[in-house]
């Protein structure tokens, strides 16, 4: 009988253990970790500048709640939605060709 090796055969393909935690994105209460802080910081900042009142505590109890269902709802959709928006934005509508006619030609093979 032969004993099997420690070594993994050189032609077999490689195969690598990849933890679940390194590419589930990272969310908070179901949204967007990033927008969620920013969410509750907007909402602080409406109660404390504006004045502590029961007006600004409704409005940012209203904000928090909905704004909060618009991001967990957004998540579902897509949980990167941030990120490819924001990659989204950065491309220009038009790029402009940059050959002419006086370009070089490429010699092929």
């Amino acid at each position: 009988m032969a004993e099997r090796s420690r070594y993994r055969d050189p032609e077999s393909p490689r195969e690598l253990a990849i933890h679940r935690s390194l590419v589930r994105p990272n969310l908070l209460a179901g949204a967007d970790r990033e927008l969620v802080l920013i969410n509750i910081f907007v909402a602080m900042a409406l109660v404390f500048g504006a004045g502590l009142s029961f007006v600004t505590l409704g409005l940012a109890a209203f904000q928090v709640t909905v704004g909060h269902f618009a991001l967990v709802q957004a998540a579902k959709y897509d949980p990167e939605f941030r990120r490819v928006y924001l990659r989204h934005v950065r491309h220009r509508t038009y790029y402009p060709a940059r050959s002419s006619v006086h370009a070089p030609t490429v010699a092929l093979r």
